[in-house]
């Protein structure tokens, strides 16, 4: 009788230990099965995402480009404001510059800005950059772009996807 009131404690704290470790094993698990499903809705979005670039152009002096771009993919870009634009051309002042623009939602965009000047045939989702539409995207540099080939931006999506595109 001395021996089963400490077996019968060693016991309990056995079983309890073992339902606890049971319960952060299990919780472990359904964390990483939602990990799992979330990399592979991103893989997924990011294999739906396919940008063509339709035209540039560099007007006011080499101060404003426009990009005509047309989503080929079944990815809809949601928040431009989301996406990242990096450019680098050579200015008028002779100097070389590589700078990421924020995104605005004023139209015209201000020095050193851009903005999404239009989206043609919107009519699924208005505001939303859906498959088989054109997306015209507007910057505004200061100083101005010289002439000539060495100049390119690089726009990267919500998802991770980079096009290098050269004005």
């Amino acid at each position: 009788m001395e021996h089963a009131i400490p077996a019968l404690i060693l016991a309990a704290l056995i079983v309890i230990g073992g339902v606890t470790l049971a319960g952060v094993t299990n919780s472990s698990l359904d964390n990483m099965g939602q990990s799992w499903r979330d990399v592979e809705a991103l893989s997924e979005e990011r294999l739906g995402t396919d940008l063509t670039v339709v035209s540039t152009e560099v007007t006011g002096g080499g101060a404003d480009v426009t990009v005509v771009l047309s989503n080929e993919g079944r990815t809809a870009i949601q928040r431009p404001s989301l996406m990242d634009l990096i450019i680098n051309y050579d200015g008028t002042d002779d100097e070389r510059y590589v700078l990421w623009l924020p995104y605005t939602d004023s139209n015209p965009p201000a020095d050193d800005e851009w903005t999404v000047d239009s989206i043609s045939g919107d009519y699924r989702n208005p505001g939303i950059f859906d498959g088989g539409e054109q997306m015209t995207i507007k910057i505004h540099l200061n100083p101005a772009t010289k002439d000539g080939p060495n100049r390119w931006l690089v726009l990267a999506t919500e998802t991770g996807i980079a096009y290098s595109i050269y004005f």
